[in-house]
């Protein structure tokens, strides 16, 4: 197993972890979180599809979900606590 394909296994991994979280969270706390699982699902079909050339093109979106996850994420977070 080359070092292209660990590294593609273990973005899938935090793909499939980030889905699983949002899930729980969007259950058990608020709707607000929604968009969590909605972005990590995204990002987890671009990484199963990244095998060979297609792996290159895709590279910089993958980056850009990862962004847009992490940002998604700390804004629920600042909703959903926010004082009232």
């Amino acid at each position: 197993m080359n070092s292209e394909d660990v590294i593609r296994y273990f973005t899938a991994v935090v793909a499939v972890g980030i889905i699983v979280v949002g899930i729980l969270a969007t259950m058990l706390h608020s709707v607000t979180l929604a968009p969590i699982p909605i972005i990590g699902a995204v990002l987890a079909i671009l990484v199963m599809m990244s095998k060979g050339n297609f792996a290159h093109r895709i590279e910089s979106l993958e980056k850009i979900c990862f962004i847009i996850t992490f940002i998604a994420i700390i804004c629920s977070f600042i909703l959903l606590y926010k004082p009232m």
